[in-house]
């Protein structure tokens, strides 16, 4: 059904112009211009005040690309404040440990992200200036070839291309292409009418306002085409079939089953932690053991019920087993077992943990009757 409605639009726009003076197939050129056009005539009323871009600043921009990935906007907002009150400018967030870094980040989540971004700070500093071009950021640690752009394009007003999800939705849906995004051929398909709506006399307000349609207009679900100023360019604009089509991926991997379970130990107001292999999921985060402790210890029982949790490629559930030490010893030696620490809750709040924990955060200090962190 949906690949009968991509047939019937393909086949519909072979004409420079249909009846109703749509710009039809052939005439992408006189198309990308006048999008280009009204795209930057609708952003100079439409385009939302982020902080970012209040407050402009090669440091905040950076900041606010790597923040974004995979993170809601408005998610992201406070995030973005709290993080730079935190680290200021380069130099400070170049001169913090991982870990402090980590615990700025919690919250967000794909933690790689926050790693990443620490070390291109390390070598941004080191270097004693950013870099300036698409080519200099892409050397950078955690830099891709969409951020690379809107960096440069923003920041430096580098004449490039951004491409992210929206800028694929978007261009799919207004020149019909049919290949999946994720492709090679989708992706040289893409990025060729991104480049032709270029605005090479401002490119980085250019980049932000295609992705800002993406965000506000063309949605993935329910584009509101109706308001949209590409719409008139636009081929997708008269096809409502195509909107739950375009645009088109490749299938993606189903996440794994991850049954988890973790035994919180403690003895008073001590508690048991390890910090997680520097590879892998969560990684050097700190967290419960995953192995019981021996007979002697005291069965508290089960912390509420089940977790649910997605990442990327595993649907986690887990599971929180409370336990007693009978005595302070006897927790170190559990802890030494686990290659963990024994720490206050105190001290553990203050470390990087996954976002899992802070579901179940609340509960695990009311059931410990720890209230230090209030």
């Amino acid at each position: 059904m949906a690949f009968s409605g991509v047939q019937k639009y393909t086949h519909t726009f072979e004409n420079e112009m249909n009846d109703e003076g749509f710009l039809g197939q052939n005439n992408i050129a006189a198309r990308a211009f006048e999008a280009r056009r009204l795209l930057k005539a609708w952003y100079a009323h439409h385009a939302r005040p982020l902080p970012w871009r209040e407050m402009p600043s090669v440091y905040g921009t950076w900041l606010s690309e790597i923040m974004l990935q995979q993170t809601r906007v408005d998610t992201g907002i406070p995030k973005w404040h709290a993080f730079r009150e935190t680290f200021p400018d380069v130099a400070a967030l170049a001169s913090a440990s991982e870990e402090e870094v980590l615990k700025a980040w919690e919250g967000l989540g794909y933690y790689r992200r926050a790693r990443l971004l620490h070390r291109a700070a390390q070598a941004i500093h080191d270097a004693g200036r950013y870099p300036e071009t698409h080519a200099d950021w892409l050397s950078l640690p955690g830099i891709g070839p969409y951020s690379a752009a809107a960096i440069s394009s923003i920041a430096f007003g580098e004449p490039v291309a951004a491409v992210d999800g929206n800028v694929q939705r978007v261009a799919s849906r207004w020149n019909g292409v049919t290949e999946a995004v994720d492709s090679k051929s989708g992706i040289q398909a893409i990025q060729a009418i991104a480049d032709a709506w270029l605005d090479p006399d401002d490119p980085g307000r250019h980049n932000q306002a295609v992705m800002e349609i993406g965000a506000l207009v063309c949605k993935p679900k329910a584009p509101e085409c109706d308001r949209c100023p590409l719409a008139s360019t636009c081929r997708s604009a008269i096809n409502p079939e195509l909107w739950g089509v375009l645009p088109v991926k490749q299938p993606k991997k189903k996440p794994q089953a991850w049954s988890l379970h973790w035994h919180v130990v403690t003895w008073g107001s001590k508690v048991v932690v390890v910090q997680r292999a520097e590879q892998g999921v969560w990684a050097n985060m700190w967290v419960f053991p995953e192995s019981a402790p021996s007979h002697n210890f005291t069965d508290l029982g089960r912390v509420g019920e089940p977790v649910k949790h997605i990442l990327t490629h595993k649907r986690i559930e887990a599971t929180f087993q409370r336990w007693q030490a009978p005595d302070e010893r006897s927790l170190r030696a559990y802890a030494e077992a686990q290659g963990g620490l024994v720490m206050s809750w105190v001290e553990f709040g203050n470390r990087p943990r996954p976002r899992l924990l802070t579901k179940v955060w609340e509960e695990l200090l009311r059931q410990t009757s720890i209230v230090e962190l209030h």
